[in-house]
């Protein structure tokens, strides 16, 4: 089988055996050097063996699952036991992160939940639980991102019961960076915090 990252869209797996119809069971391997968790040390000794079978993003309609043996290691130097740990899989997860993205994706696009929980077979509960976690990775990622240096704004209206809204947009990248309601001079001092000097010089006072 090649050894794509594309088609698992994992980075450091390699596609050993693929079987199945409606479930697809693929086969997996890592074949990136493991560490140690704690210290980093490559120098490991194995303990024990153990398979580990994580759901995986759909290829089509068909549900796919990822079979990959997993080691319990021994660091000499730290002087502690730890389970190998993958990455794209979370500690104690039973589904990948590829999947979970999935989960998060569709009810975007007006999938419902219970939709989505019939389809993929899991619990209503399960895909309300994946949706609220992406929803923070988002955030945290427009939270900590880099303002722009060149910055542009843009108003619009909606509707007589939502007004008008201001866009905030990234001139450098041709990105949105933000949305306020509102189209008056002081909405732009809202992020005057988040905005470097370069930017607030040219604001309006």
């Amino acid at each position: 089988m090649p050894k794509k990252d594309c088609i698992l869209n994992l980075r450091g797996y390699s596609i050993k055996k693929v079987s199945g119809e409606n479930l697809v069971y693929i086969e997996v391997t890592y074949r990136c050097v493991v560490r140690c968790i704690h210290c980093g040390n490559k120098k490991l000794r194995k303990k024990d063996s153990f398979m580990r079978r994580i759901r995986h993003e759909s290829i089509g309609l068909r549900r796919s699952y990822l079979c990959i043996k997993a080691h319990k290691y021994y660091c000499p130097s730290y002087g502690r036991y730890f389970n190998q740990r993958f990455p794209g899989i979370g500690k104690y997860q039973r589904a990948s992160e590829s999947l979970r993205k999935q989960v998060f994706h569709y009810p975007s696009k007006g999938v419902s939940q219970k939709d989505l929980a019939r389809d993929l077979k899991l619990g209503k509960s399960t895909v309300e639980r994946w949706y609220h976690y992406g929803y923070e990775l988002r955030y945290k990622k427009i939270a900590t991102r880099s303002c722009p240096r060149v910055l542009g704004l843009d108003e619009h209206s909606f509707n007589r019961k939502m007004g008008y809204a201001t866009t905030f947009c990234d001139l450098a990248k041709h990105k949105i960076f933000d949305v306020v309601e509102g189209r008056s001079a002081r909405v732009a001092w809202l992020l005057a915090t988040r905005i470097s000097p370069d930017c607030r010089s040219l604001m309006p006072a």
